[in-house]
């Protein structure tokens, strides 16, 4: 044999031994690969509780309470024995997997909820909101496409405008009888959204305050005076609205848009001819003996912590006053809610150093493997 053929045979040979090691790595990572994202993903729907934490330094609080786990899985926070203000909302949403945020233990700062707090969760099914909030500011909760319930207190007086747009799922907000200010669009665009309790208080009904909802009836007081621009407007199944007062209350054109409804009044009532439209006719009907019953104060009671609610009942353990407020009914039903949404929240949103490693190590076998064939069969 000559030395030609001695070095083309070792070349040869050579290319098999490195073919044959990119087939056991390219094997090698098929089979772990699939593991590490299981493990990966086994470790999603991580719980973390803060029990105290300094306002201003909830994320250094989360972080050691959330004990090294990675934060794509928390999917849910409980927050209690401190005062919230806008950094420390900023660091909750710094968690992009929350299904559920239980924050009625602590109170906000000033009773305010600030500006944009916790809009746009991509995974969130329930919030309780801080045990002392007076006021929602604009957006605060707008865009929580997957929102089921919020756990309002009785405390709360203003809702800013748009402070929940978008929440599509929602079909009741429990807002007290005590609210004093409802802002332009606030429930806007809630299309789950089927009963709303109007506070006695409000003497006029927002701009686009209910747009694009599902209401099916409406009863307004006495107190009404002005149904503003858009108020209604898109909301395909009301049809009937229920007017206590003695006087017309002011609307706009567009106050029902594409929507046909009934206002039903007292027969003795006079000035709502002029109500009359493409989209609202006028029906005397209410008997004499109908009258306006005014929405109740939203009812409170402790609400179950985070590792509570998926006890079952004869485990659970009563939960002092101060650490909620929200009803039974509430709890179970977002529960129900937040397992029906683990399964997309239980997907990891990256993958771990590891898998990343393994994908690189064998995409680079792959075309290794691919340039070795090609170059074997055009020699």
């Amino acid at each position: 044999m000559t030395m030609r053929k001695m070095s083309e045979q070792k070349k040869k040979n050579v290319m098999r031994v490195i073919m044959l090691i990119m087939a056991i790595v390219m094997l090698f990572s098929f089979v772990i690969l699939p593991l590490t994202v299981n493990a990966y993903a086994e470790d999603t729907g991580v719980s973390v509780t803060v029990t105290e934490f300094e306002t201003g330094k909830l994320s250094a609080a989360i972080e050691d309470a959330k004990d090294g786990a990675d934060l794509n899985t928390i999917t849910k926070l409980a927050v209690s024995g401190g005062v919230l203000n806008s950094s420390d909302y900023g660091a909750i949403i710094g968690y992009p997997n929350l299904e559920y945020i239980e924050l009625a233990g602590c109170d906000t700062e000033n009773g305010v909820i600030p500006e944009n707090a916790l809009q746009s969760r991509n995974q969130l099914t329930y919030i309780s909101l801080p045990a002392n909030t007076e006021t929602i500011g604009s957006r605060a909760f707008s865009g929580n496409r997957k929102l089921v319930k919020i756990s309002i207190p009785a405390t709360l007086r203003t809702i800013g405008d748009y402070a929940f747009e978008g929440c599509e799922k929602v079909e009741e907000f429990a807002v007290p009888a005590e609210v004093t200010s409802i802002g332009t669009g606030a429930f806007s665009d809630c299309k789950a959204l089927k009963s709303f309790a109007l506070p006695e208080a409000i003497t006029e009904v927002p701009d686009y305050c209910f747009s694009k909802c599902s209401l099916s009836e409406i009863h307004l007081g006495p107190q009404v005076t002005k149904i503003g621009e858009g108020a209604f407007s898109d909301c395909y199944s009301l049809t009937d609205v229920y007017f206590y007062g003695d006087t017309a209350p002011a609307i706009s054109d567009n106050s029902f848009q594409n929507v046909k409804v009934t206002f039903h009044t007292y027969e003795s009532n006079e000035g709502f001819d002029g109500m009359n439209n493409n989209f609202v006719s006028v029906g005397y009907d209410l008997s004499d003996d109908s009258e306006y019953v005014p929405p109740k104060s939203a009812e409170t009671q402790p609400a179950q912590t985070t590792e509570e609610t998926s006890q079952t009942a004869e485990e659970q353990e009563p939960v002092s006053e101060t650490e909620a407020y929200v009803t039974e009914e509430i709890v179970s039903e977002t529960s129900e809610a937040v397992t029906e949404a683990a399964p997309a929240a239980a997907q990891p949103s990256s993958f771990s150093g590891i898998s990343v490693l393994i994908i690189a190590v064998l995409c680079a076998a792959l075309a290794v493997t691919v340039t070795l064939l090609v170059v074997n069969k055009k020699k």
